[in-house]
């Protein structure tokens, strides 16, 4: 009887027991669910949800759908994942191996938000990682453990640093360690993720938690720098930064020694822009690339491939009252940063952290071995406008070429050499040989071949009153430096000068510049001298460009004044005078002197029948919209109603108006509504009147200029046909310092004559 209740009771506990374990396994993930979003506020600050939670005790995993951390104000998501699986070995926990087989977190997105110097998981860094003092640390077997294939699919970083109001946008992130465990000390990472701003990357990571050394292969494919944008305006004001950045670099190194580094791989720039607040474009490249060879600065060694720059660009002004890149300085800016003097940010400003990096960098290691395979930059451009005298000057270096092979500090030399345009018409070409050790002793020489003179005529107009109409200016230069002494020989010609009429100045100084002239001049009309310049290197107040400037400066100004050669003669003299006929801006009329040059082709007509002429009209448009814009300011400065004609004399008192007249510009400044010191006289007339309905009134101009270009040649009884000019203007902005000019090309009946444009007109600007 006993033992019959004794098996009864048996079966009944075994009933419950499987009961039990029953309802465990079913109910567990449900009261897990249930505790963890209840007690999560309590027990970490933050809020968990999750859908979906399933534990299984038979094979360990544990998987969860749509899990959710908030912020501490239970509103906003500090992290959200849609899928979270781990599996493990649950024996492993009992014989104390610790295995976990698999971590995947599938879509997680990280919303990161730094105020200052705070984030928003500052709080969990305080409950979690803040270590008891008071607690010794027990000895005794370390924690045996084992991570196997941690995958992130898909994930997203979003960070908001406010200030400086940095936004980056990390997206399609994924990552996989394969291993991580107890015995072994490095950490391995794979991981790819592209950015929204624009831009991917993919690296592989290693990390040795008990060297601290770690290598690094990233590759990163056209990251647009716009992101740092934020970060650049705490030191320079700039409307935009723009630009495209590469890499595949290969690292290695030390955390705890940072600045020792040894890395290999390239860097890339591409489509570079640097605009500055009033729209103009400072500076720009079309690409960049620096391939490294070898980087150990341990070992002093800094090995380059090659280091080119494509379609380099920077823009000059000159101002009054400083440069257009002072624009760009904010307070403070130029303070040093190393030395604590400048004020700091209350976050962690990427420029600065490069700027005390570098400075460290340097002060931990001297820079004496390397070497470059070559130095190209192509194409390049300089823009300089000078707006401190009368007229502006304008000045473009362009097709800018440097090349340079194998710079090596071991060699004896390095070689570079250098061409360019300068300003459509002078051709430079030089040549730097220089000691590596030190750069103590060089060999310069360089040459400038057929630059116009009459390119620098804003000059000579405000300093000797006085502009050039034609002349070519040819110069050599060679200049030695040893132990610090320089001996520089250099030559200067000027071909065939033709001088302007004086102009009225009240800056400009009174010099016999005519006599000058003649007297440098030689029977052909052509200067030639030598300009031996010495000096010692080690007086600081020794300026060697200054002193050949200042020569320079002086020969110029002589040179280009006096009108040795004037209008050839009407009949056949210089071939010159058949090669263009000479405008007054403003003016459609034509000048009395230019009337000689076309009475000779009549004549040249009425003798040759079947020949006929094209005239191509070239000027400069936007001078002649200055121009008018200045003159219509100057004329309603002084009274004159715009809609009415005006006689000579008035004329002669408006342009007496000085551009630099103070009164003039307290009147300008009042009606444009500008007074920034860095905006020209110029763009402020033109802004007053409009500069379409300026451009409309030149256009009309130069309609009228042809209309009485045509008209003389059909009054002295040139029939219209044999006449031809081209109702296109070609821009021409060397006519900014000479006037606007018809081209004359000549032509037989039945072929053209655009063939032939290239040869008759050499002021023509190249293409």
């Amino acid at each position: 009887m006993i033992r019959k209740y004794l098996g009864r009771f048996l079966y009944i506990v075994m009933v419950i027991a499987i009961g039990l374990l029953a309802a465990l396994f079913l109910l567990i993930s449900p009261i897990a669910e249930y505790l963890i979003e209840k007690y999560s506020p309590e027990y970490t600050g933050r809020l968990i949800q999750m859908d979906n939670l399933k534990i299984n005790l038979l094979n360990g995993s544990v998987k969860a759908d749509n899990l959710m951390v908030y912020e501490p104000d239970s509103k906003n998501r500090f992290i959200s994942v849609s899928s979270f699986y781990v599996n493990s070995n649950l024996y492993s926990f009992v014989s104390g191996e610790n295995h976990i087989t698999d971590v995947t977190l599938t879509h997680p997105v990280i919303n990161l938000l730094q105020t200052g110097d705070t984030f928003n998981f500052d709080d969990l860094m305080v409950r979690f990682l803040t270590s008891d003092t008071t607690t010794a640390e027990a000895e005794g077997e370390p924690v045996k453990y084992l991570l196997e294939n941690l995958i992130i699919e898909d994930g997203e970083v979003n960070y908001l640093a406010t200030p400086p109001g940095a936004t980056i946008n990390l997206e399609n992130i994924n990552v996989r360690c394969r291993r991580i465990a107890w015995n072994d000390p490095v950490i391995a990472l794979e991981s790819t993720l592209g950015l929204k701003s624009g831009g991917k990357a993919d690296a592989g990571f290693a990390y040795n938690l008990e060297s601290a050394d770690y290598t690094l292969n990233l590759r990163l494919d056209k990251l647009d720098i716009t992101l740092l944008y934020p970060y650049l305006r705490d030191y320079l004001f700039v409307q935009s930064l723009n630009g495209l950045f590469s890499t595949h670099l290969n690292l290695t190194g030390n955390a705890e020694r940072t600045a020792d580094i040894a890395a290999s791989g390239y860097f890339t720039l591409d489509s570079f822009s640097l605009v500055d607040t009033t729209g103009e474009q400072l500076a720009s490249a079309g690409s960049i690339r620096i391939e490294v060879d070898t980087i150990n600065s341990a070992n002093d060694t800094y090995y380059f491939n090659r280091i080119m720059v494509d379609r380099p660009f920077v823009l000059f002004a000159m101002y009054d009252n400083g440069y257009n890149f002072d624009r760009l300085m904010t307070a403070g800016s130029t303070s040093d940063t190393v030395t604590g003097e400048a004020a700091v940010e209350d976050y962690a400003n990427i420029f600065r952290m490069m700027a005390d990096y570098i400075a460290y960098f340097t002060r931990e290691y001297k820079i004496s071995n390397y070497k470059a395979d070559s130095f190209i930059l192509t194409n390049g451009a300089i823009e300089y406008t000078d707006y401190t005298l009368e007229d502006k000057f304008l000045y473009r270096l362009d097709s800018l070429h440097l090349n340079s092979g194998n710079l090596n500090s071991a060699s004896e030399r390095m070689n570079i050499s250098l061409d360019a345009r300068m300003n459509t018409s002078g051709k430079m070409h030089g040549t730097l040989s220089v000691d590596p050790d030190g750069f103590s002793e060089m060999d310069i020489s360089y040459s400038v071949r057929e630059l116009l003179i009459s390119d620098v005529n804003p000059y000579s107009i405000f300093y000797v009153a006085t502009p050039f109409i034609d002349g070519r200016m040819y110069f050599e230069n060679v200049t030695h430096i040893k132990n610090q002494q320089l001996t520089s020989e250099n030559t200067l010609r000027i071909e065939q000068i033709e001088v302007g009429k004086k102009v009225k100045s009240k800056q400009a100084m009174n010099l016999p510049v005519k006599l000058a002239v003649s007297l440098l001049t030689d029977l052909n009309g052509n200067i030639n001298l030598s300009i031996p310049v010495v000096g010692d290197l080690n007086d600081p107040t020794y300026k060697w460009g200054r002193a050949l400037l200042q020569v320079l400066k002086n020969i110029v100004i002589k040179a280009a004044v006096a009108p040795y050669r004037l209008i050839a003669n009407a009949f056949g003299g210089d071939e010159e005078q058949y090669r263009q006929i000479r405008m007054t801006f403003l003016k459609a009329d034509l000048p009395q002197g230019e009337k000689e040059k076309l009475d000779n082709l009549v004549n040249v007509l009425t003798k040759k029948p079947g020949l006929r002429l094209t005239f191509t009209q070239e000027s400069s448009e936007i001078h002649e919209t200055e121009m008018l814009a200045l003159f219509k300011a100057k004329k309603a400065f002084l009274g004159y109603p715009q809609g009415e004609g005006t006689g000579s004399d008035d004329i002669y008192r408006i342009n007496a108006v000085s551009n630099r007249d103070s009164l003039f510009n307290v009147w300008l400044n009042n009606r444009a509504g500008r007074i920034d010191e860095l905006v020209s006289v110029q763009q402020k007339a033109i802004g007053l009147f409009g500069k379409e309905n300026l451009r409309k009134e030149v256009a009309l101009i130069c309609q009228q200029r042809s209309d009485a270009l045509k008209a003389y040649f059909v009054s002295k009884g040139i029939t219209p046909e044999r006449i031809a000019i081209r109702p296109e203007i070609t821009i021409n902005e060397q006519t900014s310092q000479t006037g606007p000019q018809f081209v004359i090309s000549y032509g037989i009946d039945g072929e053209s004559s655009d063939e032939t444009d290239q040869y008759q007109n050499p002021l023509k600007p190249s293409e």
